[in-house]
């Protein structure tokens, strides 16, 4: 099978900005960063489980777009569907500014040490692994945005449909790659790299809300300027 080079190198930087989300660093850094009776074997596991939840997600997506993308894009055109991109870009501006502004809530760090402690503590099951990593790949794959656009690009090219799944499970690969070298460094250092892992946390917490907020309003920016309405109201605010 003959891979498109060309193909690969518009895909994998949209993987590399997916390696620092936080269904596949953030939140098995966290996992390994467990005080006490850590399961490795359950971040390795997560990760898996993470990874193929995308590519499967993905080649769903794949044949749904394929299917809908001709009426979609003649909706689009029309008036209406004009509009409703309009709106939706105001949306998703509106909603980065509100994740920017809106308070932090005082319980959701006990709720999610009770996630961690399921899917990789002393306790940990089965179920509560599988069940944290679809909720966080289910709460998270609105707003990754690289891995809708890597599947746009994978369904407008001219590959065979099983070049596109292999590149797509390249895609999926890479993304979890920095989570599952650091699950492996970790293990080989006997804990020398938590401090590292401690610090690359505290980076990831403190600048999660400002990144996400800061990604939904260019997305909001970039359908507002692909929209006709928006385009004839900045014309009438000019003149």
């Amino acid at each position: 099978m003959n891979v498109p080079v060309d193909l690969v190198a518009r895909v994998i930087p949209l993987a590399l900005l997916d390696t620092v989300s936080v269904s596949t660093l953030a939140i098995p850094i966290w996992f390994l960063l467990t005080p006490r009776s850590l399961r490795i074997g359950n971040v390795l596991a997560y990760l898996l489980l993470v990874g193929s939840a995308y590519l499967v997600l993905g080649i769903l997506l794949m044949g749904l777009l394929n299917r809908v993308r001709s009426p979609l894009e003649e909706a689009l055109a029309s008036p209406a569907g004009d509009t409703a991109l309009a709106v939706a870009g105001a949306g998703f501006l509106l909603a980065g500014l509100w994740h920017g502004v809106r308070p932090q809530e005082s319980s959701r760090r006990g709720r999610l040490t009770e996630w961690r402690n399921a899917a990789v503590g002393e306790n940990a099951t089965t179920r509560g692994l599988v069940t944290v990593a679809l909720i966080a790949v289910l709460i998270e794959v609105a707003t990754m945005f690289p891995y809708l656009a890597a599947l746009d690009i994978l369904t407008r090219s001219a590959a065979p449909w099983h070049t596109g799944i292999a590149v797509l499970a390249l895609y999926c690969l890479v993304m979890i790659a920095p989570a599952l070298l650091a699950t492996l460094v970790l293990l080989v250092s006997r804990g020398l790299m938590r401090p590292v892992l401690a610090r690359v946390d505290r980076w990831l917490r403190a600048n999660a809300r400002e990144n996400t907020a800061w990604l939904l309003a260019i997305v909001g920016i970039l359908l507002l300027s692909n929209s006709t309405l928006f385009t004839h109201v900045l014309d009438t605010l000019r003149n």
